[in-house]
């Protein structure tokens, strides 16, 4: 299979989304990671999903994991909540987040060639994008996943499903 077949549309943030807002993206589509786009919409950034859960907790927790336990459900609740008056640009700024440059491949590229590139970038997605520079969509983790294992003869309806339906809906010229 190539990047080309695997390449679909996925939901992107911008700078100016609140924390709250992408964890809630991601959860809408069951995301490992977000796509970080500038103003005009072209991919500049990839967060793993997991790095939004360190959001909400405070330095002293994230130094000692037992400190957790002194939080009631109603101050893990507003510690929460917090994540609606922070924005991406300014947890990527203040190293909250760490953000990592899109990988990309090439619409041509096979599965062994896309598994190779996200491996090395330690990253959930990478970016499709030509020689001339045009952006095709993005390969989530997922979707390779579901790939590998129709090659490896692990086939079910679910997997076809995964590799035949975007995370968004295509919107088609016309």
């Amino acid at each position: 299979m190539k990047a080309a077949q695997l390449a679909e549309q996925v939901p992107m943030v911008r700078e100016a989304t609140t924390g709250a807002e992408a964890a809630r993206v991601i959860a809408e589509y069951r995301l490992s990671g977000l796509v970080v786009a500038d103003d005009d919409g072209v991919p500049m950034a990839v967060v793993p999903g997991s790095q939004l859960l360190s959001l909400v907790l405070p330095q002293y927790v994230r130094d000692d994991p037992n400190l957790a336990h002194a939080y009631d459900e109603a101050g893990a609740d507003e510690m929460c909540a917090a994540l609606n008056h922070a924005t991406i640009g300014q947890l990527l700024e203040a190293k909250r987040l760490a953000a990592v440059k899109p990988p990309s491949v090439l619409p041509d590229d096979t599965l062994i060639e896309i598994a190779s590139v996200m491996d090395g970038g330690r990253t959930p997605v990478a970016l499709v994008i030509d020689d001339d520079g045009v952006f095709h969509g993005v390969i989530t983790l997922s979707r390779v996943l579901a790939a590998i294992a129709a090659a490896a003869g692990q086939d079910s309806p679910l997997v076809r499903r995964r590799l035949e339906q975007d995370v968004l809906h295509r919107h088609e010229p016309g």
